[in-house]
């Protein structure tokens, strides 16, 4: 893969300002150094990642010609810089040692299997694992390629193919009815779980494959009860940053019931921001912060949830379709796309669309209700499947590898889409 030379320069120079502030006893000095390399990281992201979207709000707020830059974005740049800052912060906080040498750190800074699309791995808990030797077990091998097989199964079997439902819709969705959007918006839903969790779980197993372990990146996240479990289980590596990095140093809920909500909302419009410069994700991250806001409030003041399973379930069905209706802002093309697909949502929806639907399209309704019931399977039976699989002998378990790679290769789409989150 190719690193852009503004990688090389970053770190080239993160290293070595992050051991001089390491090794400095001077606060001003360790000051300095923070405030040079948070500017480094942030700077090169806001110049290729944001500058032409404040060019364009600047250029239509006052009515000024400012040219765009003509810039290609380098891939992963959102992931990259996330890992460097948490690296940086560690080492500030004097939490981890820097790495020990260069290589270390290129090595970590630069480590393939996640580097394009994550999940954002910690330096301290990455550069340990550099230090002492590898040792790879059959069962290694084995979590390791079931990892990778379960990837592609959920991108080229389930992803791309709801993915290209999803674009039909998206192109005019005033075109078509509100049962149609309606199960574009689940179709995009599950779309995004399974091409992010795949990726991550294609990441996960490579480094498996040698010697390196990172940790999970998704956990069960649309059977999550309320809007602040979903985000302890999607994301996770994302949401960690963003409260390690964000939430607790500004205050965190140290300082108040108010600030608290504060706090909470700027942390998810960053979020939101780290997704891409454009008002949708903006909104996107906004609504994030006001729906965590409100379910904080809610647990404040109603502090004993009910524990009865309708409850549970009431709270799943909410929770995944407020999480749903905001996927729309993620993949509409313009704010207009995204209302007109939400106002045929609740305004042109009927019975009659999901018959027709079933009629003239039923691959995409067996794929959806395939999809749901792997999503909302609890975590502990898949497990449970896992764990069995693992038990298989060598021999008939080589024998299921063959037959699901096979499987993959016969009914994988002709063109394969990009991972979603290759443009962060």
């Amino acid at each position: 893969m190719h690193l852009d030379p503004f990688y090389v320069v970053q770190t080239f120079l993160d290293f070595f300002l992050v051991r001089k502030l390491y090794y400095t006893e001077k606060k001003y000095l360790r000051s300095i150094l923070l405030v040079l390399s948070l500017s480094l990281n942030l700077g090169l992201l806001f110049y290729f990642k944001y500058s032409n979207f404040f060019i364009l709000n600047f250029n239509s707020f006052l009515g000024t010609e400012f040219e765009l830059n003509n810039l290609f974005l380098p891939i992963g740049i959102s992931f990259y810089t996330f890992q460097s800052i948490s690296y940086l912060m560690d080492v500030y906080r004097k939490e981890i040692p820097p790495a020990k040498n260069f290589t270390d750190y290129v090595f970590y800074m630069t480590f393939f299997p996640h580097l394009v699309a994550g999940p954002i791995v910690r330096a301290k808990d990455f550069l340990p694992q550099i230090e002492k030797p590898q040792i790879i077990r059959l069962s290694l091998y084995k979590e390791s390629l079931l990892r990778i097989i379960v990837g592609l199964l959920k991108k080229l079997f389930i992803a791309d193919y709801l993915g290209k439902y999803v674009e039909i819709i998206h192109q005019g969705p005033d075109g078509f009815t509100g049962g149609e959007n309606l199960l574009s918006m689940y179709a995009y839903s599950f779309q995004i779980y399974f091409d992010f969790s795949g990726y991550s779980d294609i990441a996960i197993g490579i480094a498996l494959l040698l010697g390196y372990r990172l940790k999970e990146n998704f956990d069960n996240p649309y059977g999550a009860r309320n809007i602040t479990s979903f985000w302890r289980k999607w994301h996770i590596s994302l949401s960690l940053w963003l409260r390690d990095y964000i939430y607790i140093p500004l205050g965190g809920n140290r300082k108040g019931v108010f600030n608290t909500y504060l706090f909470l909302f700027i942390t998810m419009l960053v979020g939101g921001l780290w997704h891409g410069a454009d008002w949708r994700f903006v909104f996107w991250g906004m609504a994030h912060g006001i729906a965590l806001i409100l379910h904080k409030g809610w647990t404040h003041f109603f502090p004993k949830q009910s524990e009865k399973w309708y409850y549970k379930i009431l709270g799943i069905i909410i929770t995944f379709h407020f999480v749903g209706i905001l996927w729309i802002f993620f993949r509409a093309t313009s704010f207009e796309s995204a209302f007109l697909s939400i106002n045929q949502i609740f305004t042109a929806t009927s019975w009659i669309d999901f018959q027709g639907f079933w009629m003239t399209r039923p691959e995409v309704m067996y794929l959806l209700a395939f999809s749901s019931i792997i999503v909302f399977t609890s975590q502990k039976w898949k497990q449970k499947i896992i764990d069995k699989i693992y038990l298989i002998p060598t021999f008939f378990w080589i024998i299921l590898i063959a037959i699901a790679l096979q499987v993959i290769l016969q009914f994988k789409d002709d063109v394969v889409e990009p991972f979603i989150y290759f443009q962060f």
